[in-house]
């Protein structure tokens, strides 16, 4: 059967490997904030918030009804199915997209941007969550480091597509080419996915570990049970983790899908905004992507040496909380926006990573795809459909990001407070458990 087919357990690192590849041609979301200053001007529009809205129908489709509808899909039958509806659903968001640029009017073109930007998030929403959930199945011993690869992936397509959309715009101006262009990568890579990508069986990859070194299964995550989603959404972990998700998912969002707007506000009064558009943010952009491929697969790696979520997720809230404080208060200059933006999207793109692999550690992954999804569509997916217009509608209704940067530090101090009190709750348990043991 067709959907039973594709590459086998002795060559498993294709999947990761080949994750990388496919989230490095699929992935939007690291540059979207570029073409918001570009639609402003486009339609002389004196508001950020209206066209920043559109985020929300990305997020909803990217976060909510995609990796959900995946999820369902894959645990039965795989890969193959959920990416053909992301291809259908990505090239007809981009094509609507490129319709509404037809549009001089904005009240004309808003629809058809708001509508291709659902279709477009629907599409990178069932990718995600096929591929993170295949992934972590593949790779009961390194979920962390074999999901961070596709993460990595994501957020590196900002290295190659932030200089090529600045080339593009620079020589033929801002028009439809641009999002024609993605929808062909996206049957592409796709296609190839379609064809190679396929489930692995449960107990035929445990004994291939087995006998490929005994000592392995001993580093599988073992959680305490394989979860059901109906037994997992009665755990205190899964509200922990909710809690987390949802608070950092909603500062990351302030920043990152802001991030244009952010700068061209620090940097406007001493280099003028054409300047800081055309040169400062696509350079950015690539700096951050950098950071983002560094970050997506390295902390992956650190919460596999950890051991888990526990210590892994407050390091991450707390560090990143820091860093945009010292992003913002230095936005004025280039140099240190530079610095720190690396820096701190060493954390933000790591963290994709490291809630994936979070749920694999403590729910296990027999249904990891229901499991996965249906707790980050409404933690994730309610931070990147409404993060990115509230922070905008702060900005604009208080003349600056002060306050929306200040509400993102404060929503990333209770992540890293939920995460510590899972990690108080989970040595509890393991002390517990030693001690029943040695009666």
């Amino acid at each position: 059967m067709f959907l039973e087919k594709g590459v086998g357990e002795k060559k498993r690192w294709f999947y990761p490997i080949s994750s990388f590849l496919l989230s490095l041609g699929l992935s939007t979301a690291g540059i979207w904030t570029i073409f918001y200053p570009h639609i402003q001007e486009y339609y002389n529009l004196e508001m950020v918030a209206n066209i920043v809205l559109a985020s929300l129908f990305i997020g909803l489709g990217q976060m909510l009804f995609g990796p959900m509808i995946a999820g369902f899909i894959v645990d039965k039958y795989g890969p193959k199915i959920p990416y053909v509806f992301s291809m259908i659903s990505i090239v007809s968001g981009y094509l609507i997209i490129s319709r509404m640029l037809s549009f001089n009017n904005w009240n004309s073109a808003m629809p058809l941007w708001y509508i291709g930007s659902f279709f477009l998030g629907l599409g990178q929403g069932l990718y995600s969550g096929t591929y993170s959930t295949t992934v972590a199945k593949w790779f009961p011993d390194k979920p962390g480091t074999a999901t961070g690869l596709g993460v990595a992936g994501l957020t590196a397509a900002s290295i190659i597509y932030s200089p090529v959309i600045a080339f593009m715009i620079r020589v033929n101006g801002f028009n439809k080419k641009i999002f024609l262009l993605f929808g062909l990568i996206a049957v592409i890579m796709l296609s190839i996915a379609i064809i190679f990508w396929k489930n692995p069986t449960h107990n035929i990859t445990l004994d291939l570990l087995k006998l490929k070194n005994d000592k392995l299964i001993n580093k599988i995550s073992q959680p305490e049970r394989e979860f059901t989603l109906l037994e997992a959404s009665k755990s205190a972990y899964f509200w922990i983790l909710f809690t987390g998700f949802l608070c950092a998912s909603f500062a990351q969002m302030f920043f990152v899908q802001n991030a244009s707007m952010l700068i061209i506000e620090g940097l406007e009064a001493s280099m003028g905004r054409e300047q800081a558009l055309a040169v400062v943010v696509p350079s950015f952009l690539i700096i951050s992507g950098f950071a983002g491929l560094l970050g997506g697969f390295g902390w992956g790696f650190i919460i596999d040496r950890l051991g888990g979520p526990w210590r892994t997720l407050p390091l991450l809230y707390f560090s990143t909380a820091v860093l945009i404080l010292l992003f913002y208060f230095n936005y004025n200059s280039i140099v240190l926006i530079m610095i720190f933006g690396f820096l701190l999207y060493l954390g933000l793109q790591g963290e994709p990573t490291v809630h994936y692999a979070s749920i694999s550690y403590v729910f296990g992954r027999k249904h990891l795809g229901k499991i996965m999804t249906t707790l980050q569509a409404f933690s994730v997916g309610l931070g990147i459909s409404l993060g990115p217009f509230l922070g905008a509608y702060i900005k604009d209704v208080t003349g600056g990001y002060f306050w929306a940067i200040m509400l993102a530090v404060a929503l990333r101090i209770i992540a890293t407070i939920a995460s510590l009190i899972g990690l108080r709750i989970s040595k509890k348990r393991i002390t517990i458990a030693k001690n029943l043991s040695e009666i």
